[in-house]
C-alpha cells in the first residue's frame, strides 16, 4: 500500500511538471567556493586554483585558473550530468575575463567543453577578448542538432573536432562532465578568471530584474566618492542604464564620481526592444568628509583641487600644444603633441585618489608627435593626466571605457 502511495506520489508530481534544480556554480561559498569543481584526472589536471572578488559584472567572488606545465582542464563531474535531458531549451551560461595570455597575441574566443566521457563538444563564442578587456558573459543553447548542424546561437556555437550530429546528442543528452581551461599557448603564463558557470532560460523576457546594490569609495585625498552599481540579475549589462540621481545618466559597467556631500537618488533600469521595462531605486547618501582629515590631507595630497585642475584644462584646452586620442580610451592613448622645439615631455596619470596609475617620459621633436601610453590595466573612470615639459605643466581629463 505504502508503495502504491509512493508511486501516486510521484506520478502527481510529473503532472506538475517537476524538474530538476538547475546547476549553478557561483563560486561564493565562504567554506567551499570551488564546489563540485576540480583539477581533471592526472595527467590532464595542472591547474592552480584561486578565488578573486569583485567580478564587474555582479559584484561577486569569481574562480581564478592558472596554467601549469601540461594539459591544464579544471572539471565538474556532478552538477551538470544529462542537461539535455533536464534541461533542454534553456542555456548554460558563463562569465569569462582574460588576465594573461601568455603572449597568445590575438583576439580570443572563450569556450567551455562538454563530454559523455567518451566524446566531447565545446561551444566557441562569437565575442573575442584581450588581456584586460573586461568581463563577457555567454550563453551556450542546450539544443539537440538540427538537420545534421550543430546548435549555435547570436553568442556562439558548439563545435567538434569532426563535427557528428548523433554524437553530439548523444553527449547533450548524457554528459557527465563540464570542462574549462586556461591553456591557450604552450608557455604556462596564462591566467583566466570564470564565473557564475548555470543552466537557466535563454530569454529574459518575461523576467524584469532591475535590482542592485551600490558600493562606494571616498577618496580622503582629493574628496570625491567613486560609486558602482552591481546588478542582481544574470541579464546582459547593456539592458540597462543609471541614473546617478545628479543629472548623469551611464551605462552599469560605468562607475561614477561624486564631488559634492549630499542624498542621491540613484536608479537602474531595464530596457527591452529600446523601451523601460522596470526600474528600481535606492536612496544614496555621500557623507561630508570631516574637516580635520580633510585639512590634513590636503598638505600631501598630489591633486590637491580637482575643480582647480578641470579649471586648467578648460582654459588651456584651446591653445595646448597636446591632445589625448582617443578620449574616452580603451586599452591605450596617444598624446599628440605640436611643439616649437625639441623637449623632454614628462606625462603622469592620476586616478581619483590622486595615486599615480602611469608614467612615461621621452624626448619628443618638434612638430607633430605622439606618445602612446598604455591603459589596458586601468579600470573605467576619470582619471587626471599631468603633463610636464621645459617649465610648463599641462592637466587635462582622460575617461576609461571598457
Amino acid at each position: 500500500m505504502i508503495r502504491m502511495y509512493f508511486l501516486a506520489f510521484y506520478m502527481l508530481l510529473g503532472s506538475f511538471g517537476f524538474h530538476a534544480q538547475a546547476p549553478c556554480s557561483d563560486f561564493n561559498d565562504p567554506g567551499n567556493p570551488a564546489g563540485n569543481w576540480a583539477p581533471a584526472a592526472p595527467p590532464n589536471g595542472n591547474v592552480s586554483v584561486g578565488f578573486g572578488s569583485p567580478n564587474a559584472l555582479d559584484g561577486t567572488q569569481y574562480l581564478i585558473l592558472k596554467d601549469l606545465s601540461g594539459s591544464s582542464w579544471y572539471e565538474n563531474n556532478n552538477d551538470f550530468k544529462n542537461i539535455g535531458e533536464k534541461f533542454r531549451g534553456q542555456c548554460l551560461y558563463f562569465d569569462f575575463y582574460i588576465e594573461n595570455d601568455s603572449g597568445f597575441g590575438a583576439p580570443y574566443h572563450p569556450n567551455i567543453t562538454l563530454s559523455d566521457g567518451t566524446n566531447s563538444t565545446t561551444f566557441v563564442a562569437t565575442v573575442a577578448v584581450t588581456p584586460g578587456s573586461g568581463w563577457v558573459r555567454i550563453k551556450a543553447p542546450i539544443e539537440l542538432s538540427s538537420g545534421g548542424i550543430l546548435p549555435s546561437n547570436s553568442e556562439g556555437a558548439w563545435t567538434m573536432t569532426t563535427p557528428n550530429a548523433a554524437i553530439f546528442d548523444n553527449i547533450m543528452m548524457n554528459s557527465t562532465t563540464l570542462s574549462i581551461t586556461p591553456d591557450m599557448t604552450s608557455t604556462q603564463q596564462e591566467v583566466v578568471y570564470f564565473d557564475n558557470i548555470c543552466i537557466k532560460p535563454c530569454s529574459d523576457c518575461n523576467e524584469c530584474n532591475s535590482n542592485f546594490k551600490i558600493q562606494a569609495t571616498t577618496s580622503t585625498s582629493s574628496h570625491i566618492t567613486t560609486a558602482q552599481v552591481f546588478l542582481e540579475s544574470t541579464n546582459s549589462p547593456s539592458l540597462y542604464s543609471v541614473d546617478w540621481g545628479d543629472g548623469t545618466v551611464s551605462g552599469v559597467l560605468t562607475s561614477h564620481v561624486y564631488t559634492n556631500p549630499g542624498s542621491y537618488k540613484v536608479c537602474v533600469t531595464q530596457y527591452e526592444n529600446g523601451k523601460p521595462k522596470c526600474t528600481t531605486c535606492i536612496l544614496f547618501c555621500v557623507k561630508p568628509m570631516d574637516s580635520n582629515i580633510v585639512q590634513k590631507n590636503n598638505a600631501a595630497s598630489p591633486l590637491k583641487d580637482i575643480s582647480a585642475i578641470a579649471k586648467a584644462e578648460i582654459g588651456t584646452a584651446k591653445v595646448s600644444n597636446y591632445l589625448l586620442v582617443p578620449n574616452p580610451a580603451k586599452n591605450y592613448v596617444d598624446l599628440q603633441t605640436n611643439l616649437s622645439k625639441k623637449e623632454l615631455v614628462s606625462v603622469r596619470i592620476f586616478d581619483i585618489s590622486g595615486k599615480v596609475v602611469a608614467n612615461k617620459s621621452e624626448t619628443i621633436e618638434s612638430g607633430r608627435q605622439n606618445i602612446r601610453i598604455d591603459t589596458e590595466k586601468l579600470i573605467e573612470g576619470t582619471y587626471i593626466v599631468e603633463i610636464k615639459s621645459g617649465d610648463k605643466t599641462n592637466s587635462q581629463k582622460l575617461l576609461i571605457q571598457k
